[in-house]
């Protein structure tokens, strides 16, 4: 019996993301470029040392369609090592890899021109026949396309839904009809299916988006649906199965509760099987503080107090009273925070109304203006001794103003 063949699947590495760091001099790259490299690492050190057969790479390598050169060349490194290595490396190309002018090279483009041994790049569908230490593998690929290219202009919305699914749907189709029925097939696309939970790169697409039924990528023919687009980690059809590996590491705080890694597959024909290996990545955490009973600053101080911030991106949201905003001395807030934290990312303020602060009790809507502002006055303790003489000042001042035809 052949051994099955051991692959990874990933994608949305976004390398270049800078949010929440700041450039280190002593290595001159920004501290989140060094995080994404990081976990990267740490996917192909999997890779290497489990011998794995081919790493399918879903779209969306670089945060930008014109990566830097460091950028470039991190990212070289890591796929000349899996090269190296003799496995296999497939990258097709997402929505920030495609360049929207047209005749420009996209930003993995380079990785096919070199000809690295194993190393395969698709910007248009394909089927490759990748020949493993574990046998022939099929990959069929279905990278992302610009709507502008698969819609005529002038479309209503609804006929640009209906023209991008049709064109895409005989895509697919003529992919699949080049397979060998006897080999294992995967299939890799990067687009978003009806009934994902989108994270955070529904702020950060480019474009109008197309969105597919989950039927369209669940064909017989297939063993294994790699997809790339969608952040979260996520299986949405079961035989074959069709597979979100999500982002290897956070872009923001929507992603801050999600798992995040890759998805080992081992695949055989008519059988696959996966699993989801979760990644040690850097911790994004919320505090959220009502201090709305309390001294802000100190509130803040016990809600992070005995929590390991060293490593994390932190953010503080706290509920506050308007006349309480002195009280939260922010600047020595953010002192003591990021003497504590890897970065601290913000102190948002919710602030709330304080009825009674502002309003008498005895006050209501129904009330005229002239008898409101007499109760408020009257039911005062500080306006005691004054309080007659400032309600025929409010009486005085409302009958001239009528007199005006000012209210």
């Amino acid at each position: 019996m052949t051994r099955p063949i051991r692959l990874i699947h990933t994608g949305d590495l976004h390398i270049g993301v800078q949010n929440y760091g700041r450039m280190d001099s002593a290595t001159g790259m920004h501290t989140r470029l060094r995080d994404f490299l990081s976990t990267l690492d740490k996917l192909v050190d999997y890779a290497v040392d489990d011998k794995v057969d081919a790493v399918l790479i879903c779209g969306d390598v670089f945060k930008n369609r014109e990566p830097d050169v460091t950028q470039q060349r991190e990212f070289a490194k890591r796929i000349k090592r899996l090269s190296d290595a003799g496995i296999k490396v497939y990258i097709i190309v997402g929505n920030h890899d495609l360049h929207n002018t047209a005749g420009k090279a996209t930003s993995v483009e380079i990785y096919d021109v070199v000809k690295l041994p194993g190393v395969y790049v698709r910007r248009k569908p394909e089927v490759d026949v990748l020949e493993t230490r574990n046998g022939p593998l099929q990959v069929a690929a279905l990278p992302y396309t610009s709507p502008s290219n698969l819609a005529a202009e002038g479309s209503s919305i609804q006929d640009i839904s209906v023209s991008i699914r049709d064109r895409l749907g005989k895509m697919l189709d003529m992919l699949i009809q080049r397979l060998d029925a006897d080999l294992p097939a995967v299939l890799m696309s990067h687009f978003s299916l009806i009934g994902a939970v989108p994270g955070s790169e529904k702020a950060i697409m480019l474009g109008r988006e197309v969105t597919l039924p989950v039927g369209f990528f669940a064909r017989p023919e297939l063993d294994y649906v790699a997809l790339g687009h969608i952040h979260k980690h996520q299986v949405l059809y079961e035989k074959p199965p069709v597979v979100y590996c999500g982002s290897l590491d956070r872009v923001d705080f929507n992603e801050e509760r999600e798992d995040k890694g890759f998805v080992e597959v081992s695949l055989q024909k008519g059988d696959a099987s996966f699993e989801f290996i979760k990644l040690d990545t850097r911790p994004f955490k919320t505090f959220y503080v009502d201090a709305t009973s309390g001294d802000p600053y100190e509130e803040v101080l016990k809600a992070v107090e005995g929590q390991v911030l060293d490593d994390a991106i932190i953010k503080i949201r706290v509920k506050l009273k308007a006349h309480d905003m002195s009280h939260l001395r922010e600047r020595e807030l953010y002192r003591f925070l990021r003497d504590r934290a890897f970065y601290v990312a913000g102190i948002e303020k919710n602030i709330v109304s304080d009825l009674s602060h502002l309003r008498h009790p005895g006050i209501t809507e129904k009330m005229d203006v002239k008898h409101a502002i007499s109760e408020y006055i009257s039911k005062k303790e500080e306006y005691r001794d004054i309080g007659p003489e400032l309600i025929r000042a409010n009486d005085q001042l409302l009958h001239e103003l009528k007199e005006e035809g000012a209210i």
